[in-house]
């Protein structure tokens, strides 16, 4: 049953994942819909390209310190006997934040670089 824990891995792995695919084939085209794709980094091509270039970075590093954070909540879960469905509510919960502190932080990134 604790086995079920090893889920809480999904969202670092596919952050990390993405992230390395948005490294090797960086989108040009701002038309493609591909790519680091918000409204902020279709502002001009420089927002596009500076976009891009660092968040395949942001979602990989925060995607690394994510797993980490996984492994150690599980594993604290488990020795504190915490239910499952609370371990893999609680490793759900902490890996939608993540993802959403991915965003926050290449759009400020991209705010930050193009300051108007």
């Amino acid at each position: 049953m604790y086995s079920l824990l090893l889920l809480n891995l999904i969202i670092p792995f596919v952050m990390i994942l993405v992230g390395d695919i948005l490294k090797r084939h960086p989108a040009t085209d701002i038309k493609s819909g591909n790519g680091y794709n918000t409204p902020t980094a279709r502002k001009s091509q420089e927002h596009w390209n500076y976009a891009q270039s660092i968040a395949p970075n942001n979602f990989i590093s925060l995607g690394k310190v994510l797993g980490v954070v996984e492994i150690i909540l599980s594993i604290g879960m488990f020795l504190l006997q915490i239910s499952v469905n609370i371990a893999l509510t609680v490793g759900i919960c902490t890996g939608i934040v993540f993802l959403f502190c991915g965003f926050y932080k290449t759009e400020i990134g991209i705010k930050n670089k193009f300051k108007e």
